[in-house]
């Protein structure tokens, strides 16, 4: 029997466990090991930030679904990878594996510089959104003048998350401004389909940029910043991805300089160890990195062949999906071929994906 291991409760696995729970491969064992119990749908952090989801609706329990594909669980964080004798050790337990995937929600890059602890509001975990919902909605009731907002993070959730703080802070009595802090030298570096129609958005709405300048600290009034400058910051949401698992690079496999794994089309490690990652578990030397739709298909093609002993075919290029993008204001920014727009159809069709996504991995 060959057993697949896989680390974390990323989308990927998600998606794998409830394909797994139909008996899709014969004599294969799958254990599921992660630090939590609930997972959440994490397209859904700025309808949860702006009050249009409610936790309940973004929830995933592990154990169901699990249960329903057949995998046990270890509830304990991974310390290690042990390539040479393929163990997976977590906590006190080993756990061996033919077929190892990695697939880690992690806690957000750069939580540990200082005073992000202190002062500024994480966006993940998700479970921790309506607390910094109330936080900021208090925050906003108490203050008569302008309020200076630094939203750390110009991915996905940044950019959504800065989206719904400016709305917020218009309403506000003393007004505010909205600015994006992120080291890399544009928004949404790995979403090209939604980059120029989100950037033109932001800014018709007036939000502000500080762009190839990294936060290196959070103090009670300021985000400081690598070049030596400092931003004002009432209220810091620190919208960062997260950072990657620290057994990648321990266990000797192959990462980029944040701790990624560096994977093949397949999704597979490139030096050929029998480990798969992808999410923020994984990175791509190739220029043509795909979409995590586009990876999400493929680990669960590749997991599949890898347990029956096969080689893994690559997923074609598929129909694209559409680039959607919450506002925060009953709309939705959709990208998607020739189309282009912001509108409440557009928040219907989110919504609508959002909850479809849950719905699935909890049908029986």
């Amino acid at each position: 029997m060959r057993r697949l291991v896989l680390v974390g409760a990323g989308r990927a696995h998600l998606r794998a466990l409830h394909a797994f729970a139909k008996p899709v491969v014969r004599g294969a064992e799958i254990v599921l090991v992660t630090d939590v119990r609930e997972s959440y749908n994490s397209a859904m952090t700025a309808g949860l930030l702006h009050g249009a989801y409610t936790i309940e609706e973004a929830r995933i329990d592990l154990g169901a679904l699990a249960e329903r594909a057949g995998a046990r669980v270890v509830t304990e964080p991974v310390s290690r990878i042990d390539l040479a004798q393929r163990v997976v050790v977590a906590g006190a337990q080993r756990v061996p594996f033919d077929v190892c995937s990695l697939d880690v929600v992690g806690w957000p890059e750069g939580a540990d510089l200082p005073g992000v602890v202190e002062h500024a509001l994480p966006l993940r975990p998700v479970s921790a959104l309506p607390s910094v919902r109330d936080t900021v909605a208090s925050r906003i009731a108490e203050s008569s003048r302008p309020i200076a907002c630094v939203v750390v993070g110009g991915g996905r959730t940044g950019v959504e998350a800065a989206f719904v703080m400016q709305r917020w802070l218009r309403s506000a009595v003393g007004g505010g401004v909205v600015t994006i802090v992120d080291g890399a030298a544009t928004i949404l570096e790995n979403d090209s389909p939604c980059r120029d129609a989100a950037r033109r958005e932001l800014e018709r709405v007036g939000v502000c940029f500080a762009l190839g300048a990294r936060a290196v600290e959070v103090t009670r009034s300021e985000v400081l910043l690598g070049s030596g400058a400092a931003l004002p910051a009432d209220i810091v949401l620190w919208a960062t991805a997260g950072a990657a698992l620290g057994a990648i690079a321990e266990s000797g496999l192959p990462h980029d300089a944040r701790g990624r794994l560096l994977v093949d089309r397949t999704q597979r490690s490139s030096d050929g160890a029998p480990v798969w990652a992808t999410g923020e578990c994984a990175a791509t030397e190739s220029a043509d990195a795909r979409g995590g739709a586009h990876q999400e298909v493929q680990l669960e093609r590749s997991l599949r062949a890898a347990l029956g002993g096969s080689n893994a075919r690559t997923v074609g290029s598929a129909r694209s999906e559409p680039c959607l993008l919450d506002t925060g204001d009953g709309r939705a920014l959709v990208e998607w071929g020739a189309l282009h727009s912001r509108s409440r159809l557009a928040w219907w069709l989110k919504q609508r994906r959002d909850r479809r996504f849950v719905a699935e991995l909890q049908r029986r």
